[in-house]
């Protein structure tokens, strides 16, 4: 989990810091400006840090766990590119600055990059977590989890709603393409049946 989560900082940060031109600003439709911003919902979105290492560390399911893990890079390394050749961004309103909720926005801000909008990675791993959640049976916290965190990426004002179609495509692609790309099965050899 340590080395997935340094490959995904790498890429995710180092994608930022390769500018080949002027991110885009993305407008608000509809349905984000029917949306309110809600500023302590920063904690649900900042619980997708505790979200994606709690879901691999309790799946119980080799395959499913490794599924998981190898989809989350995959999706990460799906976006670069979008990052890269095509950066976008989205109007932040100004966050609250007293108190916890407001020391949360801070931390997300110096730890995040605005030019990354489009698709949202938050988006992506939250719905990778929840299809393994569920695979795992945990049906209620597989939908209510990663959908409030899906949720507060527009009630925080970080991505509008394009973002997140975009992550749930990212999403989508990878947990298909992942069993094809990468062989993470374990075999077993035949002194493995003989010791059970």
């Amino acid at each position: 989990m340590i080395v997935g989560y340094l490959l995904f900082d790498t890429l995710y940060l180092g994608s930022a810091a390769v500018e080949i031109r002027t991110p885009r600003m993305l407008g608000p439709t509809a349905i984000d400006l029917a949306v309110p911003f809600v500023a302590a919902s920063i904690w649900v979105y900042l619980s997708q840090f505790l979200l994606l290492p709690w879901t691999l560390a309790t799946v119980r399911d080799d395959v499913t766990r490794s599924r998981t893990f190898y989809a989350m890079l995959l999706a990460t390394l799906i976006s670069l590119p979008v990052f890269v050749l095509f950066p976008t961004c989205v109007t932040h309103p100004p966050p609250p600055t007293g108190g916890l909720t407001g020391f949360a926005w801070q931390t997300l801000y110096l730890g995040d990059t605005p030019n990354n909008a489009f698709p949202s990675l938050h988006v992506a791993l939250a719905a990778i977590a929840g299809v393994a959640l569920w695979q795992s049976r945990r049906y209620l916290i597989a939908m209510v989890w990663p959908g409030g965190i899906m949720i507060s990426t527009l009630t925080t004002r970080q991505h509008i709603s394009w973002d997140v179609a975009g992550g749930l495509l990212v999403a989508g692609l990878a947990w298909i393409l992942t069993p094809r790309l990468v062989a993470y099965e374990r075999t077993r050899l035949p002194d493995d049946t003989a010791s059970h």
